[in-house]
């Protein structure tokens, strides 16, 4: 039986997350805040979940001053 090269796990990640971000069907400012906090060594459930809040009120709030004539 020949010998199998298992993957670590942060090379799964790794791999996975690239592969995510090449996906134009997902939304990429999810996939960024995902990747930059497991580039961090950050990515728990509290600071994914702090993070995306951070990101939907950001692009809330840039949807609310387009809407008013902002940039």
């Amino acid at each position: 039986m020949p010998i199998q090269k298992i993957q670590s796990a942060g090379l799964v990640l790794d791999t996975f997350m690239g592969e995510q971000a090449q996906d134009a069907s997902l939304d990429q400012v999810t996939i960024a805040v995902i990747a930059s906090l497991r580039g961090d060594d950050k990515l728990t459930r509290t600071n994914l979940l702090r993070k995306l809040d951070e990101a939907r009120k950001a692009a809330i709030n840039d949807g609310d001053m387009q809407g008013k004539g902002g940039s």
